[in-house]
C-alpha cells in the first residue's frame, strides 16, 4: 500500500528528458526586430521536417502560443500543446522596432535592460519574470517521466539555461541560440541536468 510519505520517491524514480528547441527562423530574426508574432519564413518548416525525421518520436510536444513555435512543433506532432509559460518575452512598446532603432533612441533604457535582470523599461516583461514562469514550467515537470519536446523562443531557452547551470540572467548575452537550436535536460525527479546544448538535435537518440 502507498502512503503519502512514499510519494516523494516514487516521484522522484521517474526519469524524465526534456529537449527545448528553439522555433525556426523568421523575418524578425533576419532584421534583429523584437517580435514574435512572425511566422516561419518558407524554408523553415521543411528544416524542421527534416530534423523530426532524424529523431524517434517524443511521448509529448508542447510549444509556445505564437505562430512561428507552433508551426515548428508541427513538424514532430499533429497536436502540439500550446504552453503560455513557453511564450517570447513581452517586449512591450519596443515589439515590432529593430535593436538598432532601440539602440538610438533609448540608449540608456537598453543598457538598464541589459544590465539588470528585473529591469523592464519598455513596459513588457522583465527577464526575472519571464524566467519565473518558464522555469514554473520545467519544475513541474519532474518526476513525470518520458521524453518530452518543447518548442519556445531563444530568450526563454536561455533563461532555462542559465537556471539550470547556476548562472546569472544577464548570462543571455554570452549565449548564442540558433533557430532550431536545442537545449537538452534530463531530471532523476529532484533536479535538472545539462544533457546537450548546441544547433541541431543529435541524429542518433541514447534512450530516456
Amino acid at each position: 500500500m502507498t502512503t503519502p510519505e512514499d510519494a516523494p520517491a516514487a516521484r522522484a524514480s521517474r526519469a524524465t528528458r526534456i529537449t527545448l528547441l528553439c522555433r525556426g527562423a523568421t523575418a524578425a530574426n533576419r532584421q534583429a526586430r523584437f517580435s514574435a508574432g512572425d511566422s516561419l519564413l518558407p524554408k523553415e518548416p521543411a528544416r524542421a521536417a527534416a530534423l523530426a525525421k532524424s529523431l524517434r518520436p517524443f511521448d509529448r510536444v508542447f510549444c509556445a502560443p505564437e505562430a512561428s513555435a507552433a508551426e515548428t512543433a508541427a513538424a514532430f506532432s499533429a497536436a502540439p500543446i500550446p504552453y503560455p509559460a513557453l511564450r517570447d518575452v513581452d517586449y512591450g512598446s519596443w515589439n515590432g522596432q529593430t535593436a538598432d532603432e532601440i539602440a538610438e533612441r533609448f540608449p540608456e533604457a537598453l543598457r538598464h535592460w541589459m544590465t539588470d535582470p528585473a529591469a523592464a523599461p519598455h513596459g513588457g516583461e522583465s527577464f526575472e519574470t519571464a524566467a519565473t514562469r518558464a522555469t514554473g514550467w520545467l519544475n513541474g515537470l519532474h518526476g513525470t517521466g518520458g521524453r518530452i519536446l518543447a518548442v519556445t523562443h531563444g530568450i526563454p531557452l536561455k533563461l532555462v539555461f542559465a537556471h539550470v547551470v547556476g548562472a546569472p540572467l544577464t548570462a543571455v548575452w554570452r549565449i548564442d541560440v540558433e533557430p532550431l537550436g536545442f537545449l537538452d535536460l534530463s531530471s532523476d525527479g529532484r533536479r535538472w541536468a545539462l544533457r546537450g546544448f548546441g544547433a541541431g538535435l543529435p541524429a542518433v537518440d541514447d534512450g530516456v
